[in-house]
This record gives C-alpha cells, sequence and structure tokens, in this order.
C-alpha cells in the first residue's frame, strides 16, 4: 500500500523490504525451484553463468559454443540450460550475451536494482 496516496498494489511474491546498499542480492529460492531441473552438467553452467558475469552489468559476453567448452558440457546441455534458465526468468540472453536477472543477483543499491531490471526487460529486444 502506498501511504501518501493509499493506493493498493496487489503482488504474486512477498518479500520483506531491506536495505541492499552494498550487499550482493541472491535470492536462493529460485534456484531451489530449479535444482531438479539445473542437475549435473546443466548446474555447472548456470554456477558458470554466475561466476562470470559483469558484476556492474549483470552480463557475460559468451557464445553457446565457448560455454560449452568452458564448462566441458555439450552445447545441447548449455541450450537445455539456458532455455531452463530463461524460462524461469532468471536469465534473458541474445546473440552471444547473457544477462541475469537483478532480481536474483546484483551488487549496489536499490537503484542500480531498479536500472538493471529495466535493462533486464528489454535486453534481448535491443
Amino acid at each position: 500500500e502506498n501511504k501518501r496516496t493509499g493506493e493498493v498494489f496487489k503482488a504474486n511474491n512477498v518479500m520483506k523490504k531491506v536495505n541492499r546498499n552494498g550487499f550482493e542480492i541472491t535470492y536462493l529460492i529460485n534456484f531451489f525451484e530449479l535444482f531438479d531441473k539445473l542437475g549435473g552438467q546443466k548446474y555447472q553452467v548456470a554456477k558458470y553463468i554466475l561466476k562470470h558475469r559483469s558484476k556492474s552489468e549483470n552480463t557475460l559476453i559468451i557464445t553457446t559454443q565457448e560455454l560449452a567448452k568452458k564448462t566441458k558440457v555439450s552445447r545441447q546441455t548449455v541450450s537445455d540450460t539456458l532455455k531452463i534458465m530463461e524460462e524461469a526468468k532468471l536469465i534473458s540472453r541474445k546473440r552471444g550475451a547473457i544477462m541475469v536477472s537483478a532480481k536474483l543477483i546484483h551488487r549496489g543499491t536499490s537503484g542500480k536494482e531498479f536500472y538493471l531490471m529495466e535493462k533486464f526487460e528489454s535486453f534481448n529486444g535491443e
């Protein structure tokens, strides 16, 4: 509820608002729901993306072939993993680039999170 205007917003996810300045936020619940799908080799791909993304822009510039080589899995495994993560809205992708959702992980202020979420929403449409 907006205390100033009285407007009420409905949300499908309820989370306690916390001060985020200076913290890298990770909502692991999203991964707990996906662990069955991201088991084994797919997990290696997801872990590589999160570990090697640009911290300032939440992006990883890499092709499917390069990602397969770096994680020592097949290109099909990489494609399957990216599809699962994209359907779960954990990543957005376009040719040669992957962006991780700021709802999942980001570093900085809530303003930075807002900026990254706007960028995330338009990432594969650019």
